[in-house]
């Protein structure tokens, strides 16, 4: 990542960080307001707002970093949605839910078995018991 993204993002507040992973995906500062759920005048208020925008123009000309942070940021939702289909509800977003999760590192090849309540599969060995043979 561009180091001014890193000194951008360190002396940004929380929901500057947000307004900023919003600017990456809308096409305006409202726009970006209402996905950061903030009032569409706060960003104006802010002294740092063009250090913000320049962030913005920099990770987007970073597409795999820019890519990253709103994966990232959509992590939470993707649970949410498996969490509705667990419960018999919502199961169109499934193919989303696992596509977000698989593409910010938690590929499907990483699922817990729910049967075993997380634990590892105990391999199950059989074993032929050889008595000895009565001699009488």
């Amino acid at each position: 990542m561009d180091p001014r993204v890193i000194a951008v993002f360190k002396n940004a507040t929380e929901t500057q960080q947000r307004y900023i992973q919003a600017r990456l995906v809308t096409d305006s500062i409202p726009d970006a307001c209402k996905e950061a759920h903030i009032h569409r005048s706060t960003p104006y208020k802010w002294p740092n707002l063009d250090e913000l925008e320049e962030a913005v123009t920099l990770l987007r000309l970073d597409k795999l970093e820019a890519t990253r942070m709103a994966l990232e940021n959509e992590l939470l939702e993707a649970v949410k949605a498996l969490r509705r289909a667990l419960k018999g509800k919502g199961t169109a977003a499934v193919s989303a839910a696992r596509a977000i999760l698989d593409r910010a590192g938690f590929p499907a090849q990483s699922a817990v078995d729910v049967t075993t309540k997380g634990q590892s599969l105990t391999p199950i060995s059989f074993v032929e018991i050889v008595t000895p043979e009565d001699d009488s």
